[in-house]
């Protein structure tokens, strides 16, 4: 969302680890922050709240590490795949449509709020968010050793 971050391979901490400032807490603190706020919009707009799927979560977090680790931002993975056959690759099949969010953050305290808040005042990623033809959904995190903090939102409607 606002620009590549420059961090090692070897820096990127996985999701279970926590973030460089204490006050942030831990990364997947700021992936169910990001999606109860999401949701928040949803349910202001007359939508329906969208459900955590287990299922894609690997799929959102493998697109964050790897952006992380390859020190870009790009819905394009560096194999020149997109979401649907990341998808494919990881075994999932079972959906009708599929679509994606992907945000990058630094320096804010609260980095999930922030997110969101980006997503909502562009057009396309408010879209998705809006949008009545999902149901489910999961947002991944991964933080690199310079506080970089990439986000994928994968969207499924099954």
């Amino acid at each position: 969302m606002i620009g590549a971050a420059k961090s090692s391979p070897a820096a990127v901490r996985t999701v279970n680890a926590s973030f460089s400032t204490s006050s942030l807490g831990s990364a997947n603190s700021v992936e169910a922050r990001a999606f109860e706020l999401m949701n928040a919009q949803r349910l202001a707009n007359g939508l329906q709240s969208l459900q955590w799927d287990e299922q894609i979560i690997a799929l959102a977090r493998t697109h964050s590490q790897s952006m992380a680790e390859g020190k870009y931002f790009s819905h394009k993975d560096p194999s020149g795949g997109f979401v649907d056959s990341r998808a494919s690759k990881l075994g999932i099949f079972n959906w009708m449509a599929i679509g994606e969010n992907i945000a990058f953050m630094k320096g804010y305290d609260d980095p999930g709020s922030m997110a969101v808040e980006k997503w909502m005042q562009s057009t396309s990623h408010k879209k998705n968010i809006l949008s009545g033809q999902w149901r489910d959904s999961a947002i991944g995190v991964a933080v690199a050793d310079d506080g970089a903090i990439y986000f994928t939102q994968v969207f499924i409607a099954k």
